[in-house]
């Protein structure tokens, strides 16, 4: 018989578990994917909305820091113009001039009542200056105050007057410092004074002294405090050289430098002046916005009103909101796929139970047809012992008959009455002989015909297992004029777990094969036994025409034959299924093309 490939049929319930399972592998691998992308995309175009809402932010904080400083501003040149009213005032001209020219006596002293009533006059109701004064030349101190300086005083060596003098302009705005003047810290809430310094000066060019106007620290620091910057932005002014004019968050700076961060940001806004920019500090993000205020009518100022807005807080709610969509989204999809493994559970639980149920008619349909063919076998096998047991029944009752008539007649002798004894004894042994080979063969075909679905889990030896497939292959080797080669390097009482019907099926199929391979010529069938380690390994090996390589590939995936329409597919594969299901072992096959077949089978002991 030619071998040809032939596809007859493939569990489908299996199949779909296989398919079910890989797709469902690809599906998970997918949705990871999309998961992660998804993830990202999300990411990028949050990161989009963020720099769009710092750049909001930064817009909206520019605005906000001009405002304040044209608020400042303004501020200033009020001040400004008070000192421009006094100084362009005639009566205080006048008494400056008399003041000047005269010497101490009454008129001095009414002209210098004369110049405190005017500065009174113009800084009586204000509430953000602490008090206004006019240095004279000599050191003289005329002021608003109701507290005077001590005689032995020198004005000219007042801190402001020094660095007014210094400077060697007509007009100087002084940054933020605490005034060693008693007068003017009575008036004050921590003596720290931001000063406006004007000379005075006749019609003739001459210096007749020096015009103070003291500003109240804490006027301005609590009208900028009042200011809700917005994402708990810090404010701040500084000096043209970065001392701080108003420091928000700690006070105590106020009128001092701090070299520290002078470094890390504060000539940085100096530089810039007007603006705002992103600038790491101290590992965290801050939008820096600052507007400089460079002159009060004229004069010089140089304040940079700047604020600190930590990034994080512009950005945090919709960190938050993308943070909690994204993990809503991945809640959803790990529900989705928790929801999809319950779903493919059941269902895969359903394709078991059919797939069991096709197994145990497919195992059914083979012990069936493997019961056919060793119930022909046996007919055929019965013919001679059966022959043979009816010819030594007429012989034994030829024998009786011979034996009767001799004694009637009586006259054989002795010898022929041994004779016939030994022929009777003969004929006895053989059937004994013969009803012990039908009574084994009984034996097996009844142990296979028990529904192999139905095993136990009683152990069965070596012995036993090799007794029962010589006695059921027997007929097959004789019929096929093929020799069974049995090689036995184990014990014959070594145990094997499992249903002995089970293990014969399997070897019967195989052994069968194997003497179809010969296509009829007969031939070598090796059958070993060997042990390794905890394992058993049965060999069954033929020398025939082989297996070819795609038939191979297929034989443990589905039903394949190579027997044309005679076979029926199940054989090789039915066998592998019960050596994994029953015994949990493997089976593995080795074939050539035209050079043979080896089937081993590795069962745990």
């Amino acid at each position: 018989m030619k071998r040809e490939d032939q596809k007859i049929g493939f569990p489908k319930n299996k199949e779909n578990i296989y398919k079910t399972g890989k797709h469902w592998g690809i599906n998970f691998a997918v949705i990871i994917v999309v998961t992660i992308l998804v993830c990202i995309i999300s990411y990028i175009s949050f990161d989009t909305i963020l720099n769009a809402m710092v750049e909001h932010a930064q817009n909206d904080s520019q605005m906000l820091i001009r405002q304040i400083s044209s608020s400042i501003q303004v501020m200033l040149e009020d001040v400004d113009n008070v000192a421009q009213d006094v100084l362009t005032d005639t009566l205080f001209n006048e008494c400056m001039e008399t003041y000047y020219t005269l010497p101490m006596g009454h008129e001095k002293s009414k002209s210098e009542r004369k110049i405190e009533g005017i500065l009174n006059s113009r800084i009586r109701t204000r509430t953000d200056i602490a008090d206004a004064a006019v240095v004279t030349n000599s050191g003289e101190y005329i002021t608003t105050s109701e507290v005077k300086k001590k005689a032995q005083d020198n004005a000219l060596s007042y801190y402001a007057i020094k660095r007014f003098e210094y400077g060697s302009k007509n007009s100087m705005w002084l940054d933020t410092y605490q005034t060693e003047v008693s007068s003017t810290s009575t008036y004050t809430d921590n003596s720290l004074v931001i000063s406006f310094i004007k000379s005075i000066r006749d019609g003739y060019g001459r210096q007749l002294g020096f015009f103070l106007i003291n500003i109240k620290e804490s006027y301005l620091y609590d009208v900028i405090s009042e200011i809700d910057l917005p994402y708990n932005g810090e404010l701040y002014i500084i000096g043209e050289d970065a001392n701080y004019v108003i420091n928000i968050p700690n006070r105590e700076r106020n009128g001092k430098k701090d070299y520290s961060k002078y470094d890390l940001y504060l000539k940085d806004i100096l530089k810039q002046k007007t603006g705002s920019f992103v600038k790491e500090l101290g590992n965290e993000n801050y939008v820096i916005t600052c507007s400089t205020i460079g002159e009060i009518n004229g004069n010089s100022l140089g304040w940079s009103v700047f604020s600190l807005t930590p990034v994080k807080s512009i950005t945090t709610k919709i960190k938050n909101a993308r943070d909690n969509m994204i993990l809503v989204g991945i809640l959803c999809v790990a529900g989705a796929f928790l929801i999809s493994v319950f779903i493919l559970k059941i269902y895969n639980s359903y394709l078991g139970k059919k797939y069991t149920r096709r197994h145990e008619i497919l195992m059914e349909r083979e012990r069936l047809a493997s019961l056919g063919g060793l119930i022909s076998g046996i007919a055929v096998n019965f013919r001679t012992p059966i022959s043979s047991i009816e010819r030594g029944l007429l012989e034994l009752e030829d024998s009786i008959k011979q034996y009767e008539n001799s004694i009637i007649a009586n006259k054989e002798e002795m010898d022929f009455h041994h004779a016939n004894a030994n022929k009777m004894d003969t004929g006895i042994e053989e059937i004994a002989d013969y009803c012990s080979y039908i009574s084994n063969v009984i034996s097996a075909v009844k142990g296979q015909a028990v529904k192999l679905n139905d095993s136990t889990s009683e152990n069965f030896t070596v012995g036993q297992l090799l007794q029962r497939i010589e006695i059921l292959m027997k007929y097959e080797f004789k019929h096929y004029n093929c020799e069974l080669n049995i090689e036995l390097n184990v014990e014959e009482d070594t145990l094997i777990k499992g249903e002995i019907n089970n293990l014969v099926q399997v070897l019967n199929n195989l052994i069968y094969n194997a003497i179809e391979s010969y296509n009829g010529r007969g031939g070598k069938i090796d059958f070993l036994f060997n042990k390794k380690g905890r394992y058993l390994e049965i060999i069954v090996r033929d020398y025939g025409c082989g297996i070819g390589e795609e038939v191979k590939k297929k034989l443990f995936k589905q039903m394949i034959t190579t027997k044309g329409k005679d076979g029926t597919g199940i054989g090789v594969y039915m066998s592998y299924s019960t050596i994994r299901g029953k015994f949990k072992g493997t089976m593995m096959i080795d074939s050539k093309k035209d050079v043979g077949t080896s089937v081993t089978i590795s069962i745990p002991l």
